[in-house]
């Protein structure tokens, strides 16, 4: 083969690569929001950074591979890698991820809510002072 057809092997396996690299740091995200409940307008805004933050490696693959050429087979094996990653590999990464990172999320809901309790309780026993200290100055 010509070192030009295995320049464009190479640039299609790269972008093929670089596409599951794409979801698995989408799947990171994945498991923040799971971790921290999102609403809607959230998730919105959260995807639209990430994919807007990770259009500048995707353009630098493209760059030092093909000249900074955009070229369809390119673009196509972004989205074949990324659907790979998607349908295969991370049914298993976020498996494992839930199964590794459900103690801890229970361990923080647990330590938030006793901190809160804390606050609540000292808040409340601190009106409690206020108004006994009101009652006795009422009574002098």
């Amino acid at each position: 083969m010509t070192e030009i057809i295995l320049g464009q092997v190479r640039f299609v396996v790269v972008t093929a690569f670089w596409g599951m690299i794409l979801m698995l740091g989408y799947d990171v995200l994945r498991f923040g929001r799971w971790l921290v409940h999102h609403n809607k307008i959230a998730i919105a805004i959260e995807d639209i950074l990430y994919w807007c933050v990770m259009s500048v490696p995707t353009y630098v693959v493209f760059f030092i591979y093909n000249e900074g050429e955009i070229r369809w087979y390119g673009v196509l094996a972004v989205l074949v890698g990324g659907a790979v990653y998607e349908k295969g590999i991370s049914r298993l990464v976020r498996r494992l991820g839930y199964h590794y990172l459900t103690k801890p999320k229970n361990r923080l809901k647990k330590w938030i809510s006793k901190c809160l309790k804390k606050l609540l309780t000292k808040g409340k026993k601190i009106v409690r002072a206020r108004k006994n200290s009101k009652k006795n100055i009422a009574k002098l």
